[in-house]
């Protein structure tokens, strides 16, 4: 038999590449195994979307009817609570930084957040007195649930109300 170097030393360079390859393979699939799965959380929307959910078809048509009036109304002031809330957490690099007009500026924004929940509020009071009782007994039962994945550490029980 006659050597050939050039052979062997393709048929070494080969053997290290397959190796190298296939190694990379495996151990891509072993990393991937040990990272956890992360299953979505069982319920991640909002208590009161489930709430009405819950409902049956013809309620959830009447709690939908008044969506746009409500979204027309305070749409645009949650909007704007937002926008003046990231401007404020923006100004914290400002130099000089004015806390007094930061401040004002948040409590504008949590103005416009308080009037959004209490028209809010007095949506979901008006709807649920037109259910009937066993209905809205279920419906307010399913606000007051806690509120599953999507907190936070340290929020406890809150229920509904608190993070709707």
């Amino acid at each position: 038999m006659i050597e050939r170097p050039i052979l062997h030393g393709a048929l070494f360079v080969s053997l290290a590449l397959n190796v190298f390859v296939g190694g990379a393979f495996v151990g891509a699939h072993l990393q991937q195994a040990k990272t956890p799965v992360v299953a979505a959380p069982a319920v991640a929307r909002a208590p009161l979307v489930m709430a009405v959910r819950g409902l049956p078809p013809e309620a959830q048509a009447a709690w939908r009817e008044t969506n746009p009036d409500y979204a027309r109304a305070y749409g645009p002031k949650v909007r704007e609570a937002r926008r003046l809330s990231r401007q404020a957490m923006l100004s914290f690099g400002d130099e000089p930084f004015d806390p007094r007009t930061t401040l004002e500026t948040l409590s504008r924004a949590r103005a416009l957040e308080h009037e959004a929940r209490t028209a809010q509020d007095q949506r979901i009071v008006t709807f649920a007195a037109t259910l009937p009782q066993a209905e809205r007994k279920a419906f307010g039962e399913a606000l007051a649930r806690p509120r599953l994945g999507g907190g936070r550490a340290g929020q406890g029980d809150r229920g509904a109300l608190a993070d709707r």
